[in-house]
C-alpha cells in the first residue's frame, strides 16, 4: 500500500499533510489574546508553518511563514518571525490585523 507521501496523481502539484495545530497566547501585541499557528509537511518531509493572524500591510494582508526540518522548528521559525513583523512597528491597533477565514485555514 502507498503512503500519502509517495502519491502521484494526475494534475496534482503537490500534497501536504496537516500535521499539528497550535494555539499561540501573545498578550501583548495581538489584540486577541492569542492566534494559530498550523504546520504541514510535505512529501519530502519538510515542514512549513501558517498563521492565522495577518498583518495588513501597504501591499496587502501578509501573514507569517516559517519553516523546519521538524514540527517544533517550523513552529519557532513562525512565531518568531510573526512576533518580528509585529515588533517592526511602532504602533498597532486591532485595525492592523486580518484573520484568515477559518475555511481557509
Amino acid at each position: 500500500m502507498e503512503t500519502w507521501k509517495s502519491l502521484k496523481l494526475d494534475g496534482v502539484a503537490k500534497i501536504e499533510k496537516c500535521v499539528a495545530e497550535f494555539n499561540i497566547w501573545e498578550l501583548n501585541l495581538t489584540p486577541w489574546s492569542k492566534f494559530k499557528v498550523k504546520i504541514y509537511e510535505d512529501s519530502n518531509g519538510n515542514f512549513t508553518g501558517y498563521t492565522n493572524l495577518l498583518l495588513k500591510t501597504e501591499s496587502g494582508p501578509e501573514g507569517a511563514v516559517g519553516y523546519g526540518n521538524s514540527v517544533e522548528e517550523a513552529l519557532k521559525d513562525t512565531v518568531t518571525y510573526f512576533l518580528s513583523m509585529l515588533n517592526q512597528r511602532t504602533h498597532i491597533s486591532q485595525d492592523d490585523f486580518e484573520a484568515v477565514d477559518p475555511y481557509d485555514f
